[in-house]
């Protein structure tokens, strides 16, 4: 073949896309019917959606291509492996995620009305009992040296004895003095120490313990520290013949 004629067989391989033409590799999918080379043209042309159209039935067919072709169609092989690596590579970047912005409201959303004032009732009763509360019990949970717990363990000792105890001292207190109210309160840490200095090694009852005379308010003061005293295992008491005895821890 002259110089001439190969050139011309060249020029006629060459098609309007700049590569040689790729062999009829027949597609057939449910959204495109034509060959590889329709189907990179039109994709290149932007007149069709390349997301719709799948490739898995192209890359079969340029493989059953590939297995009945000879070897001196290598350069219609490499024009198909090119259109279909494009289509690939194409549809590969579509596939993507695309960040979207936030579709802008026409009308913002109002913001609803606050609500806490339906709950005022029960907030200002919540205060009320904390302050009423704060008026009569003077020892805080969290206070030390232990964490408070109720009930505590009192060994063989049983609260109706205790009870009892408490009623036997109440009746002998003496009445309250009338301006009562305006002494300072006293704290659970210096009626404790006030009780321990009261123990000895010889068990008393808490008549015998609490000086006389003495108020209803002083009696509930130290049978309250004498609990506590228990609690922390500063107290031993035990139950006489007809009373409750309390004495140091031996």
């Amino acid at each position: 073949m002259s110089n001439r004629a190969a050139a011309t067989l060249a020029r006629e391989r060459v098609t309007a896309l700049g590569v040689v033409a790729p062999p009829p590799i027949q597609v057939t999918t449910p959204t495109f019917d034509g060959s590889l080379a329709q189907l990179f043209q039109c994709v290149r042309d932007r007149k069709i959606e390349l997301r719709d159209v799948p490739l898995l039935p192209i890359c079969e067919a340029y493989f059953a291509y590939l297995l009945s072709a000879s070897l001196q169609h290598l350069d219609e092989a490499a024009a198909a492996l090119t259109a279909l690596a494009y289509l690939l590579e194409r549809k590969a970047w579509l596939l993507l995620p695309v960040d979207e912005p936030e579709p802008e409201q026409e009308n913002p959303l109002e913001l609803p009305e606050p609500t806490v004032h339906e709950f005022d009732a029960a907030i200002e009763a919540l205060e009320r009992w904390r302050h009423e509360r704060s008026h009569q019990f003077f020892r805080a949970a969290g206070i030390g040296p232990d964490p408070y717990e109720v009930p505590f363990e009192l060994g063989d000792l049983a609260l109706p004895d205790l009870a009892k105890a408490f009623e036997r001292l109440l009746s002998k207190a003496s009445p309250e003095p009338v301006n009562s109210l305006a002494k300072p309160r006293r704290s659970l840490a210096d009626q404790m120490a006030q009780v321990l200095n009261a123990l000895s090694n010889l068990p008393q009852t808490l008549d015998q313990l609490i000086p006389h005379p003495f108020t209803r308010t002083d009696a509930v003061l130290w049978f309250l520290a004498l609990l506590e005293l228990i609690r922390l295992g500063q107290v031993a008491v035990q139950v006489g013949e007809d009373d409750v005895l309390f004495s140091r821890p031996r």
